[in-house]
Order: structure tokens, then sequence, then C-alpha cells
């Protein structure tokens, strides 16, 4: 299935993958990339979001990521820390102090593609010591907040600059407290990237059926299941390409679950179907012994 992708910069924020799911649940595929990722990454991209960041871009932190994405001809947008690091990279200036956290009124300055049906007063959600104080050439502000009694006025909590294809916001559109932020997220996916909702979790899953079908063949996998999301994920669809037969599932308590955590997983397996060729192995002593007076 030929399907247009969005590729999300995760910048070790708290909301990467949350951000991914939001473009995912639009009809768009995407996928995450590092911030040392090269250009060559994005080749088949529509549009690159850039994720909020623990570091401060006042304080050149997280600085020496790849800033020639920059120059790809795609449009980028830019999430608290992204929209500082675009706005820096352009040209505008970044200070720390006047802290914002929390429910902010956010005025916009006007009509704009990317907030296409809304406004011209959005309640988002505000979590940043950094704040843009200036903009570089070509760049105009989309919408400012007018402050909280915990919070000054804030200028410059949208930005935009239309022939570049840049857009950055302060807030946090991924996270429901932005009221509208879906919107936002969907306005840039198909009003400024131009995508088609081309990509669903259905569809997603037969490619995948069929891909392991074929590098399988006639072949078995063996797969170490924890009873974590990632393993019974894999586990579950493993089981529906290829059958529970031909999938060995080996369980391994290192002594270091929770009571009785191992015996809810094996459960957990057999309400699956996939107890064939289940397995376990008590090696808590081993895992134990061999910590022996580590302290964490």
């Amino acid at each position: 299935m030929q399907t247009d992708k969005i590729y999300v910069i995760d910048f070790g924020g708290q909301y990467a993958h949350l951000i991914a799911a939001k473009v995912r649940r639009a009809g768009v595929l995407a996928e995450i990339r590092q911030p040392e990722d090269p250009n060559e990454a994005y080749a088949d991209a529509k549009g690159i979001i850039i994720s909020g960041s623990p570091a401060l871009a006042s304080h050149g932190e997280d600085a020496d990521y790849n800033k020639g994405i920059y120059d790809l001809d795609l449009p980028i947008l830019g999430f608290c820390f992204g929209h500082q690091e675009m706005a820096k990279h352009y040209g505008g200036e970044v200070v720390h102090g006047g802290r914002e956290w929390g429910f902010s009124e956010m005025k916009l300055t006007g009509e704009h593609p990317i907030f296409k049906g809304l406004g011209p007063t959005e309640t988002v959600w505000m979590s940043h010591y950094d704040s843009v104080s200036a903009l570089g050439p070509g760049f105009v502000e989309l919408g400012y907040t007018e402050g909280t009694v915990d919070a000054p006025p804030h200028r410059f909590a949208a930005i935009g600059n239309d022939e570049l294809r840049r857009y950055g916001f302060q807030y946090h559109p991924e996270v429901d407290d932005t009221v509208h932020g879906d919107e936002m997220i969907a306005n840039f996916l198909f009003e400024i990237c131009g995508c088609e909702k081309s990509w669903n979790m259905d569809a997603f899953l037969g490619e995948e059926i069929q891909r392991i079908q074929a590098q399988v063949g006639d072949g078995s996998v063996f797969l170490l299941a924890s009873g974590g999301v990632d393993s019974t994920v894999a586990a579950a669809i493993l089981g529906k390409a290829l059958g529970p037969e031909r999938l060995h599932l080996l369980h391994v308590d290192n002594g270091m679950m929770r009571k009785e955590e191992s015996a809810a997983v094996l459960e957990l397996f057999k309400d699956l179907g996939l107890d064939k060729h289940l397995h376990f192995a008590d090696a808590s002593e081993t895992f134990l012994n061999a910590l022996g007076q580590t302290v964490e």
C-alpha cells in the first residue's frame, strides 16, 4: 500500500510517540526519526514534525542535531523545543524565563490554513521556560497568549513562514488539553503537507502479515516473550501470520518480575491461543545470584 508519510523527530520529550499516534489516527503514516539522522532518511517524507524536549534551546542544549533538515523542500512543524530551535535557525531569538505552564488562551492574529476552522481564541497547553522573543526574516506571528495569574503574556505562541513552509507552536497540540490540537495537526497534514488519508491499522496489519509469511516461508519463529507490549503485540501478529503451531514462545522469570506476574503472562498467552509451544523458564535464582550486592 502506497501511503504518504510524516516523520517525527524525537528529541527526548515525553510526547514524541504520542505525536506519531495522533498523525496515524488522522489517517497518515508516521514514523519516528532521531535528531542525528541524515537527510536521506526523509527521502519519502511529505513533512516533518519536530518534538519537544526537556533541553533548553536558550542554553544551546541538544543543538548538535542534523540541521540539514531545514534545507529540505518539505513542510516542517515544531512543537515547544522544536518551535524554538526552528526560530533560532532562521534568525530569531529565544530567551529563558517567564515560565508558562498549564492552560493558556491563545489569540490568533488572523486566518491561516494551519488553523482552518478554528479561532479566534484557542485553549492550548503550555509547559515551557524558554520562549521565542523575536522572529527571523519572513516569519510572522500567527498566535499569542495573553497570560494568566501564573504566567506573563507570551508573544509568538504560533509562528509561520509560508514561503519556506516552516511553522512552530510553543504549546503542545498533541495532548488532549489543547482542545483543538487534533484539528491543528490534521490541518498541517492535509492543508500544508498535502497528505491524503491513505493509512489505517487494518491495512497495515494485513501488509505485515503478508511480509512475515513471505519472509518465514514454511519455517517457524522463536520469540522471547516478556509479556510487555512489544513482545505481546509481536506474538499476536506472528500468531495471525503463521498460526500458533509455528510459533515458539519462551517466557523467562528473571527474578525481577512483580509477584505472580509470570503466571499472569503465561495465562495471557493462553487466552490469546498462543500456548501450543509456550515455554517457561524460572531463572530467577541465576539472575539474582549474578547481581550479588549490586545496588542501583
